[in-house]
């Protein structure tokens, strides 16, 4: 066995000068990537490499140690007898439970179907799992570890970028982040196939369950508290609109049950490709109403929740709706959760908001009936129908532009945010001259960040501060 320690490199002439001299290579050895895989490959006998500093070395060599990595692991796959591992000794957490540093919890909430941080198998009763998930070095800086047995590589993709893991010890992988707090949506693949992780926090998106990461520390907003906390119920009811059984998360505050009173609603759309639960997992919609309800920054209401992406045959092809689901509220959300609950049924109490393709739900819905809402609230959100291209039916504008007066008159919230970096910034900016020319008021805020639900968390935590109180609320 040889030990590499790679902590004390400094470039990446040093870097091949330091193996050269360790793995006694010859004075030949060209100091390149294909020099090294070329001699690692030619290799007879068993050698056992073992690195360590790989971070630091990092650090210095702006990621030319993980490259130096790579090419080894690539020699390792071709040469009989070659085994290569990592160890990192950077004062690694507690690897039997994930944290976040300085004692701020980030959420824990692993999966949609309420599991655990820590899944175990039948085999757990006669070995030892290895710990899986998200953990947290001295520094603070997140990484990753999961068990892919069998594995010959294995990446993480978020966004546009794929971040490889290396293998530390035999089938257990392992990837150091440098993410700020918040939340991601992921992609693993393992040896170029998509698996889904059920040792990374599991939500609903893309049209489909998937991995997403809650990088710690938790923002205060929306962090577990100890606070009085709301319940989320899960519904179901036939809809005489898509004549089948529909389904809604309803969102009640503490004491809902004890008081007698009658609450006002919210009624909260998702965006294209999640569902009902976006707003419970992705969004943290009850820790964030259950800590402004503990500050009294918020009036007491209910959040109803349901899934927005309705679709129909159209020929051979299926298609997204739009306008179906404003007939689906109407007709049969709205009527259900009045009935079932003890909620305020006129519209000075009766809100709605959406994200992206729920804003678009949201503004044909109040734009063509401003009787049954007074707050509407669309988080980097969209006026005109911009979703379904095709057909860019605005025809729910029309009696807003129109005559905004006497929809100004009994709005009480017309709340527009979005993310400073959104890439649909732009539609933004010709909504704000539409705004403008017809002298449509409304509140407006920016935050730092993209399409993502960093940014409609903050939208939520101020349009919710803003609702329900007994002036028009107007910048």
């Amino acid at each position: 066995m040889i030990r590499l320690n790679f902590s004390g490199i400094k470039t990446r002439k040093e870097l091949h000068r330091y193996l050269k001299e360790k793995l006694g290579f010859p004075d030949y050895y060209g100091e390149n990537l294909d020099a090294l895989y070329d001699l690692l490959t030619q290799i007879r006998e068993k050698l056992a490499i073992t690195i360590e500093g790989l971070s630091s070395c990092n650090e210095r060599t702006q990621g030319y140690g993980n490259r130096v990595l790579r090419v080894m692991k690539d020699a390792e796959r071709v040469t009989e007898g070659l085994t290569v591992m990592l160890e990192e000794k950077s004062g690694a957490q507690n690897a039997d439970r994930s944290r976040a540093p300085e004692g701020n919890v980030c959420p824990i909430d692993q999966a949609v179907s309420f599991a655990r941080p820590h899944v175990f198998s039948l085999t757990a009763i006669r070995e030892a799992p290895p710990a899986q998930g998200i953990f947290y070095r001295e520094d603070g800086s997140p990484y990753l570890r999961l068990c892919l047995k069998n594995a010959c590589d294995a990446e993480l993709v978020i966004g546009q970028e794929k971040h490889v893991f290396w293998e530390i010890k035999p089938d257990l992988w392992e990837l150091s982040l440098r993410l700020a707090p918040g939340f991601y949506y992921v992609t693993l693949l393992v040896d170029g196939v998509e698996v889904l992780s059920p040792f990374l926090p599991i939500g609903y998106g893309f049209c489909r369950p998937c991995n997403y990461l809650e990088i710690g520390p938790a923002a205060e907003f929306y962090s577990v508290q100890d606070v009085p906390q709301g319940s989320v119920r899960h519904e179901y009811f036939f809809s005489k609109v898509t004549q089948k059984r529909e389904t809604c998360l309803v969102y009640a505050p503490a004491g809902y049950e004890e008081s007698a009173q009658k609450y006002p609603v919210l009624y909260l759309q998702h965006g294209f490709g999640e569902n009902e639960t976006g707003w419970v997992w992705q969004g943290r919609i009850g820790e964030i109403m259950d800590n402004l309800l503990a500050q009294k920054k918020a009036v007491p209401m209910l959040i109803v929740m349901a899934d927005g992406m309705l679709r129909e045959w159209q020929g051979q092809e299926e298609k997204l709706v739009q306008e179906r689901f404003s007939t689906l509220l109407l007709q049969d959300i709205i009527p259900f959760v009045e009935s079932k609950y003890r909620v305020r049924s006129d519209r000075e109490h009766r809100a709605m908001a959406g994200l992206s393709m729920g804003s678009v739900q949201t503004s044909m819905t109040v734009f063509s009936h401003p009787e049954l809402f007074g707050w509407l609230g669309l988080f980097s959100g969209f006026m005109r129908n911009v979703i379904t291209a095709e057909e860019r039916a605005d025809g729910h504008l029309d009696a807003l532009l129109e005559n905004p007066e006497e929809f100004l008159r009994d709005n009480r919230l017309f709340f527009r945010a979005m993310g400073k970096q959104d890439e649909f910034f732009r539609f933004f900016r010709e909504e704000d001259e539409l705004c403008q020319n017809h002298g449509i008021r409304h509140v407006r805020r920016e935050y730092e960040g993209g399409h993502d639900w960093n940014v409609w968390r903050k939208c939520a935590y101020d349009f919710l501060q803003m609702l329900f109180i007994e002036e028009t609320v107007s910048e």
